[in-house]
């Protein structure tokens, strides 16, 4: 009797012990770094598993949980993309970075888009750089507001930002101030702003700088 209750222990425990997950070879770094490389490639749901594995790997890393929130919300997850946001906002509070991704998540949920203001304000106060991003960032939120002229001004901002020179970034700000000045009245400058947005994705990637160059009043 004592024999079979042993061997029924031992194999409980060989059981327990099978059951145990194995060690993640990689780090989480290293899994944070193969998501970016994923993102990159436009494998967003592969991108999301590695950023998953890094966040388990390392709870409270910044950096990793704003990569989430960026493959979350590039997935369609505004709600889990905010989630994340906040939580690398909360693990460097000192980061704008952070609280201008939380802020631009915001704004894309119908119910908390409100809440986007005091985030970017806050944001902008910190003089980030380059400072273009923030900057149409705020101009979303001034047309989620209703106030077109704050709006176009916000983007004209961003668009003069000498060190905002991503070309695929700035054909966005274009497209945002296209919509401005569509909301303003004036189609023959939204015409415009497309335009140059559509010069900037054509040579996205290129290595040249800016057609548009870095003079607000193009549009």
């Amino acid at each position: 009797m004592r024999r079979g209750r042993a061997l029924a222990i031992a194999l409980l425990l060989v059981g327990c012990a099978a059951a145990q997950p194995s060690r993640d070879p990689l780090t989480a770094e290293q899994r944070n770094d193969l998501g970016v490389t994923y993102f990159q490639r436009g494998d967003g749901r592969r991108a999301l598993g590695e950023f998953e594995r890094a966040v388990v790997l390392r709870p409270g890393w910044a950096r990793a949980l704003a990569n989430l929130g960026d493959a979350r919300l590039a997935l369609g997850d505004v709600p889990g993309a905010i989630e994340a946001y906040q939580r690398a906002v909360a693990a460097a509070p000192d980061d704008p970075g952070a609280a201008n991704n939380l802020a631009w998540a915001l704004l894309q949920d119908p119910a908390r888009w409100r809440e986007a203001e005091p985030i970017i304000d806050g944001a902008l106060s910190k003089q980030p750089e380059p400072r273009g991003y923030y900057l149409d960032t705020l101009g979303a939120l001034r047309l989620r507001q209703g106030d077109n002229q704050a709006a176009l001004a916000a983007f004209r901002a961003a668009l003069a930002d000498a060190a905002f020179r991503d070309r695929r970034s700035r054909a966005i700000v274009l497209d945002h101030a296209a919509e401005a000045l569509q909301r303003l009245g004036d189609p023959t400058a939204a015409a415009h702003c497309r335009a140059l947005a559509e010069t900037e994705r054509a040579g996205a990637g290129s290595g040249d700088v800016s057609a548009v160059g870095q003079a607000g009043s193009v549009c």
